[in-house]
């Protein structure tokens, strides 16, 4: 009879999946690097499959790699929710109130905050997904626990995660417009759009605010109709975009900060940020490997 698969195999080989790094994922497993490789050759032992292709900077899945990962998703998260219902972990009580921009919010956040959530049942967390600048505010008012956000200026406030280029993105394979520069952003206050504006009245390009929304869905959306110009981090412009510059006419935009406020004083807080440094520790070793310097 064939045996169970083992959870601790598969939490090592999701951690793997999730940054496409052994050296990644031994920094979230807190494991050595031959510890996370030696588990996912015992669990490819016991599927019979090659889950991984590795070579000397990247890590991708195998089709049989893709097919276990959302098993092994499903598999852990009951694992962890009948624990939770069991009892077997300590309680925790109380919320924490999580402020997170838009342009992160649509990345790895969510199943970190997954992954925070089912280690400490009881925890309620509250998410409110808005533009930086706006929570920033907030969070010095008392509004939330923890802010995750970006900026283009910098400031005092704050504990820098990482810089990546604001970048012009558009359709990739739509003819730009002509005449007046037109552009898709964020509604005011964003630093994007401020960011964007001021580059173009520097070098005196006209410009308008052709495209308005709250949503980076809805930017995105505008940029690949070919409609207009988004002034968007370098990580967000993925496949169905490209990034203007130099040769189109453009002129250059400063760097995004993304940084994380957060209330010392409350241990939750404390361990949530502790999480997103360690993630992103992962991955910008997991950046490294794949040899693009621009983003996490």
């Amino acid at each position: 009879m064939n045996r169970p698969l083992d959870t601790a195999l598969l939490h090592t080989f999701v951690a793997v999946a999730d940054t496409r790094s052994f050296t990644g994922a031994g920094r979230r497993l807190h494991l050595s690097q031959s510890a996370v490789s030696a588990q996912v050759v015992r669990l490819e032992e016991q599927v019979g499959r090659a889950l991984l292709v590795r070579d000397t900077r990247n890590v991708a899945l195998t089709e049989h790699g893709e097919i276990l990962l959302a098993y092994a998703r499903a598999m852990l998260n009951l694992s962890e929710e009948a624990r939770g219902r069991l009892g077997t972990d300590n309680e925790y009580g109380g919320k924490l109130r999580i402020g997170v921009s838009e342009d992160f919010a649509s990345g790895w956040l969510p199943d970190a905050m997954r992954r925070f959530g089912t280690a400490r049942r009881g925890l309620r967390l509250d998410l409110t997904v808005d533009i930086g600048d706006r929570l920033f505010r907030r969070h010095a008012k008392g509004d939330f626990d923890v802010v995750v956000g970006s900026r283009c200026a910098p400031l005092d406030n704050g504990t820098t995660l990482w810089r990546e280029p604001l970048a012009w993105a558009f359709a990739r394979h739509e003819p730009l417009p002509e005449g007046e520069v037109p552009l898709a952003c964020f509604p005011d206050p964003c630093p994007f759009r401020e960011a964007a504006m001021k580059a173009l009245a520097l070098v005196g390009m006209p410009y308008r605010i052709a495209c308005e929304s709250p949503s980076a869905m809805g930017v995105h959306m505008f940029a690949r109709a070919g409609i207009a110009i988004a002034p968007l981090p370098y990580s967000m412009i993925g496949d169905e975009l490209r990034e203007l510059g130099a040769t189109e006419g453009l002129p250059p935009l400063p760097d995004v900060e993304f940084v994380i406020l957060h209330n010392d004083d409350l241990p939750h807080a404390a361990e949530f940020a502790q999480m997103i440094f360690d993630e992103v520790d992962a991955r910008k070793g997991m950046r490294t490997m794949s040899g693009d310097p621009r983003k996490v």
